[in-house]
């Protein structure tokens, strides 16, 4: 069995995210050239030609990316299909241009940063995506059908909204577990799950808000929640020049956990038509708790690495 980077025997912790030392240099390039818009080009620049060469350079990797990219176009299709069927012509079209187009940036940000499938045991480039990689990137894309499922929910129609945050918390439960399970897990995995995370729930959280499931309070703090570390994150690269020890903690999981129970909750209660006013607010205790365990949590791991 092959020991995860970092890890000493008898160790189960999550070992940290090994430092890009790629990116390291660029943020010293970028440092050094005073943050001025000739560094930022320099910096966009290599960036770019660095994820053209990894794109073009492994053939099996490209082929992975191009096949779940098609698969994606072809689910997308489908669904629209049942949406003419339920909605009309109008909803359909609609609903398959912006999933296309979410899907289509998605791929696209996927596409540069291949280069980042690289497994956290082995330490070498994956010839696949893997599947728990799909999943997390299916969980983002998700995010564009929960604000189709709340529109449809505020007119009363509350089977796509169930079927949606289905859909979210199986590939949450599912892609974290498979990467244990294989030994697959990537650099590009560490990073993004917890991103895929933010997008989702932020998206949800306030689409469930505007028609009225949740209060928007309680919206704005996952939002929050999820951005705090992201940017404060990309400030401490640029300040401090070196990649984060990307890792999960007890309280991020915690509000992950909170967070994901609540706003399946709130779907649920909408789908049976029962009052959400009894469990709710027990919910959204346990929601602000953990989000403040979670943002003290990220503040000390932050000055922990400065």
């Amino acid at each position: 069995m092959v020991r995860r980077p970092t890890e000493g025997p008898g160790h189960k912790d999550e070992p940290d995210l090994p430092p890009n030392l790629f990116v390291i240099g660029l943020l010293h390039d970028l440092k050094e050239g005073g943050y001025s818009r000739r560094a930022w080009a320099a910096f966009w620049r290599a960036s770019w030609i660095r994820s053209v060469q990894i794109f073009q350079l492994n053939d099996e990797l490209r082929a992975s990316w191009l096949r779940f990219s098609i698969v994606g176009v072809m689910g997308i299709m489908l669904a629209a299909v049942a949406v003419l069927r339920t909605y009309g012509t109008t909803e359909a079209i609609l609903f398959f241009l912006t999933s296309l187009l979410w899907w289509g940036v998605l791929m696209f940000d996927l596409a540069l940063h291949l280069g980042l499938m690289v497994n956290l045991e082995s330490g070498e480039l994956q010839s696949s995506l893997g599947w728990p990689n799909r999943l997390t990137e299916v969980r983002g894309f998700a995010a564009v059908w929960v604000v189709w499922a709340a529109h449809w929910a505020s007119q009363g129609s509350y089977l796509p909204l169930v079927g949606v945050f289905g859909l979210a918390a199986f590939t949450d439960l599912v892609d974290g577990w498979l990467a244990r399970r294989r030994h697959a897990s990537t650099r590009w995995g560490r990073l993004y799950d917890p991103f895929m995370d933010g997008i989702f729930f932020s998206v949800a959280a306030i689409s469930l808000a505007v028609i009225g499931i949740l209060p928007q309070w309680l919206a704005a703090l996952v939002t929050l929640r999820y951005a705090f570390p992201i940017v404060g994150g990309i400030a401490f690269q640029l300040v401090r020049r070196r990649t984060l020890k990307v890792r999960h903690t007890p309280w991020g999981r915690a509000s992950s956990a909170s967070i994901a129970l609540t706003v399946f909750a709130a779907a649920a209660a909408t789908f049976f038509q029962v009052p959400f006013t009894t469990i709710g607010p027990i919910l959204y205790v346990i929601v602000g708790i953990t989000a403040l365990g979670a943002f003290v949590t990220i503040l000390l791991k932050g000055i922990e690495q400065v």
